[in-house]
């Protein structure tokens, strides 16, 4: 099974990561889908299927049923459980799945390593970022930037939130094996939301997830 690792996190969040192996026939058979699933799937660029399908896979191994729950959306496209009080996000990339679910608000980024990043660091790491971020291991740095912030931007589960702006991610010292920081979402309202943020690098990804913590006012 390519299950490459399932595990507890703080405040009894569950985080899974799966190394796509299998073809699509194989999870159709372990996932009966609704018809407003099997729409949904068919809508999907061909490529995009079998991400889709590992990801419900996920969830499903997540409750420990045996019988599939279909997942759902709320008014504003976030991916929920029903029946469950527990936040949900997914992500997929080149060949990998991965799932956060917890009872405080999340969000989980997962993407294979792309060296070309620093072409569009601009359009998300902002100038506070980028002073902390020079040096050897700035492609890791904007990897867990990126992760970061569309992290966030998956947490909240808004639109209209600017990566420059209203996303921001703490400075840290990066390691090799994997770490921790904090990061904010500052929104026009004046409210801070803020997030613990870990990310763990493999030779192939790049995962990072987010968990809130709190709320502040400015």
């Amino acid at each position: 099974m390519p299950l490459r690792f399932a595990r507890q996190i703080p405040r009894t969040a569950l985080l899974g990561v799966w190394s796509i192996r299998e073809d699509y026939d194989w999870f159709a058979h372990r996932l009966v889908l609704t018809h407003e699933e099997q729409e949904e799937v068919t809508r999907l660029p061909e490529r995009s299927r079998l991400d889709w399908m590992a990801t419900r896979y996920l969830i499903h191994l997540f409750t420990g049923s045996t019988e599939r729950v279909a997942g759902a959306k709320d008014v504003f496209g976030r991916p929920f459980h029903p029946g469950m009080d527990y936040h949900l996000s997914l992500s997929h990339t080149k060949g990998f799945a991965a799932a956060i679910l917890s009872p405080a608000a999340t969000g989980i980024d997962i993407q294979c390593w792309d060296h070309r990043m620093h072409r569009v660091a601009h359009k998300f790491v902002n100038e506070e970022e980028q002073a902390w971020t020079e040096g050897p291991f700035q492609d890791a740095y904007q990897h867990v930037i990126w992760g970061a912030k569309e992290s966030l931007y998956k947490a909240h589960g808004r639109r209209q939130l600017n990566f420059l702006t209203n996303l921001h991610c703490e400075a840290f010292e990066y390691n090799e094996k994997g770490g921790k920081t904090e990061a904010f979402i500052s929104l026009p309202s004046g409210l801070t939301r803020i997030f613990d943020l870990h990310y763990l690098p493999s030779e192939e990804t790049m995962l990072v997830y987010v968990i809130e913590r709190a709320f502040q006012k400015d």
